[in-house]
């Protein structure tokens, strides 16, 4: 069986719309990361974009507007080989982007472009503080998906819009895992994990499926993880719980509870953007 990029990080906590977990899963591996994978004079981004979507570049415009992508599937310190195989965005690309932007004389405002799912729960949180306290004005505008993770990102925009066709929210953390009991059970398979005497949790995360009390423990974690979510969108955005139940809502439903401020086009946000920034 070929190693699956996915499944490798399948039992850590994400914040990230569930069918398109599903989605990035069936991806396996179907590349080599060799010399003959690629052209020399290729990125991983360049040579896979030929087959998955990839995000856009940083630039900034003759108006003075700086363009941050946040595209895809969102991962930690990543390799380009894997953001290229998963055509995502790794949240150090994001803060390193908006150095440069606030560093940039030049730089009068920030646009943020999101289609994503979310992605991984590590480093969301610094990423999201990183745009909230961002010294100059930052618009967020989806024309797709702004979900779990990306909506922490988005949310810490001064100002958030979206096409009416856009899904926004799924507000909530998840460890994706499963129950291999009876698979396990019909091939004859049974666990049997050494761990020190003390280590009753170490193997929380293993299969075929877990104790109550190691249940208990990755409960926790979800817990942890969620408190940092939910805390950040309640410092940026007036939204109720019962919003914040992990579901997501179409750009209507998603201004009635408070999720964006505006249903607009790119064009529009970008004309609202110029405008905000020369008050």
């Amino acid at each position: 069986m070929k190693n699956n990029l996915f499944f490798n990080k399948a039992n850590e906590a994400w914040n990230i719309y569930a069918p398109s977990m599903r989605a990035i899963s069936a991806r396996i591996e179907s590349y080599k990361e060799d010399s003959k994978a690629k052209p020399e004079n290729e990125t991983w981004r360049e040579y896979f974009s030929k087959f998955f979507a990839q995000r856009k570049p940083y630039f900034v415009d003759a108006e003075g507007v700086a363009h941050i992508d946040i595209f895809g599937v969102l991962l930690f310190r990543e390799t380009e080989f894997v953001l290229g195989l998963y055509g995502g965005t790794d949240y150090t690309e994001i803060m390193d982007e908006l150095d440069l932007a606030e560093a940039d004389d030049k730089v009068k405002s920030i646009l943020l472009t999101v289609d994503s799912p979310g992605g991984f729960a590590a480093g969301n949180n610094r990423c999201a503080k990183r745009i909230s306290n961002c010294s100059k004005p930052i618009f967020a505008h989806t024309d797709g998906l702004c979900c779990s993770a990306a909506y922490a990102l988005a949310c810490g925009a001064n100002y958030l819009t979206a096409n009416e066709d856009s899904l926004i929210g799924c507000i909530g953390t998840i460890i994706p895992m499963l129950d291999m009991s009876k698979f396990w059970e019909a091939m004859g398979i049974a666990p049997d994990y050494i761990t020190n005497k003390d280590g009753t949790l170490k193997a929380e995360t293993y299969p075929p499926s877990r104790t109550p009390e190691q249940k208990a423990s990755l409960q926790e974690q979800v817990e942890d993880y969620y408190e940092l979510f939910k805390s950040h969108v309640h410092e940026n955005r007036n939204v109720e719980q019962d919003s914040m139940r992990g579901q997501s809502f179409v750009a209507t439903r998603a201004k009635e509870r408070g999720l964006i401020d505006e249903i607009c086009s790119l064009k529009q946000a970008y004309t609202n953007l110029s405008g905000f920034a020369k008050i």
